[in-house]
C-alpha cells in the first residue's frame, strides 16, 4: 500500500529542475516511483490532430499505449478527452466498447492510473501508469498525482521549446497507421466542432459519448461521422444548447447519413 502522503508533487518537481534532455524519462520514473505503479507512458498532443508519445518506461507500457490511441478507447483517451483522471481499479472487469481488444494490449494489469495534462480547455497529454502488482490507489494520490500533471507540463511545455523539436530522439508516431488512426478521430471532432458551435475538446467528449451509449470505439464513431453511407444511425449527442443534433453511426457496419 502507498504512503497516505505521497511525495509526488515533490518528485515531479525534482525531474523538472534536472530533466534536461531526459525529462519525459524522468517524469515517467517519478509518477511510476511515488504512486506505486509498476510501468507508465507519457503521451503528448502537439497538435490536436496528432499524438506523440514522448516516452515509455518498457515495451508493455508503450504497447498498451499504443492500444489505446490505435483503438480511440481506454483510461488514457478518456482522461485525455475529459481532462479528469480516469482510475480503472480492475482491468479484468472494465468494459470495452464493440469488442475492442483493449485487454489484450493490456494482459498483465491489474489497474491503470492516466492523468491529464490540458491547457484551459485544449487536451494537451496525459501520463497513463500502468499497475501489475497489488496496490492501493486512493482519492488522495489522484489527487496528488493531478496536482504533479500539472507540474509535469509547464516543465514540459518549456522542455519542448528547448529539446521537443521532430528531431528529438523519441518515437514520434506521425505517419504510420496509428496516427493516421488518431487523425481520423480528430477531422471527425473538427467537423462536429464547427456544426455545432463548440470547441473541439467537446466535440471529442460528444463523439466518446456516443460511442459509449452505441458500444462502438471513438474511431468507429469518428469514421461514420466522415464517411456517411444510407444507414440506420442514431444521433451523436448534442453540445448544451445546440440547435440539432448530429448523425452517428450505431452499429459496426452502419454509417451516419449525413445531409
Amino acid at each position: 500500500m502507498l504512503e497516505e502522503s505521497p511525495s509526488i508533487v515533490h518528485d515531479v518537481s525534482v525531474a523538472a529542475a534536472v530533466g534536461r534532455r531526459t525529462l519525459p524519462q524522468r517524469l515517467c520514473a517519478a509518477f511510476t516511483r511515488s504512486l506505486g505503479a509498476q510501468r507508465a507512458a507519457l503521451s503528448f498532443l502537439p497538435r490536436m490532430e496528432h499524438w506523440r508519445l514522448l516516452h515509455a518506461t518498457d515495451e508493455p507500457a508503450l504497447r498498451g499505449e499504443a492500444t489505446q490511441f490505435t483503438l480511440g478507447d481506454g483510461p488514457s483517451v478518456s482522461a485525455a478527452l475529459r481532462m479528469r483522471p480516469v482510475h480503472v481499479p480492475d482491468m479484468r472487469r472494465a468494459a470495452c466498447r464493440a469488442g475492442s481488444p483493449l485487454s489484450d494490449g493490456l494482459a498483465d494489469v491489474r489497474q491503470v492510473l492516466a492523468l491529464p495534462m490540458y491547457v484551459q480547455r485544449t487536451p494537451v497529454g496525459v501520463i497513463c501508469l500502468y499497475y501489475t502488482g497489488r496496490t492501493e490507489v486512493t482519492d488522495a494520490h489522484i489527487a496528488e498525482g493531478r496536482r504533479a500533471a500539472g507540474l509535469a507540463l509547464d516543465a514540459l511545455l518549456r522542455w519542448r521549446a528547448l529539446h521537443g523539436s521532430d528531431e528529438c530522439d523519441c518515437p514520434v508516431w506521425t505517419t504510420d497507421t496509428r496516427a493516421a488512426r488518431w487523425e481520423r478521430i480528430h477531422r471527425a471532432a473538427g467537423y462536429l466542432a464547427a456544426r455545432e458551435h463548440c470547441p473541439v475538446a467537446e466535440a471529442l467528449s460528444m463523439l466518446q459519448a456516443a460511442g459509449a451509449r452505441d458500444g462502438l470505439s471513438l474511431l468507429d464513431v469518428s469514421d461514420a461521422l466522415l464517411q456517411p453511407r444510407d444507414a440506420l444511425a442514431h444521433d451523436v449527442p448534442a453540445s448544451p444548447g445546440a440547435g440539432r443534433p448530429v448523425p452517428a453511426a450505431t452499429r459496426p457496419g452502419a454509417h451516419a447519413a449525413l445531409p
